[in-house]
């Protein structure tokens, strides 16, 4: 089992709350969304052996936020 984590940044409110619940209701994917001001950060937490959920999960965010940045992404052992 493997865990990346993702930083993203949403361009817009209604981009976030899109890419949020999209993001959210994929298996072995968790969202937090840390109140750091109004800048729309979403933290993505990926547990999974799968290493295509990265390219999904990125795809998904860029469908509903073009503008959307991945400003960091850790990868770690999770098991």
């Amino acid at each position: 089992m493997h865990r990346v984590v993702l930083n993203m940044q949403m361009s817009s409110d209604e981009a976030f709350t899109t890419v949020s619940l999209a993001l959210g209701a994929l298996p072995d994917v968790t969202i937090d969304a840390p109140g750091w001001g109004d800048n729309r950060h979403l933290i993505v937490t990926i547990d999974s052996d799968d290493p295509d959920v990265v390219d999904i999960v990125r795809e998904i965010t860029w469908q509903f936020d073009a503008l959307a940045i991945q400003l960091s992404l850790h990868l770690a052992d999770a098991g």
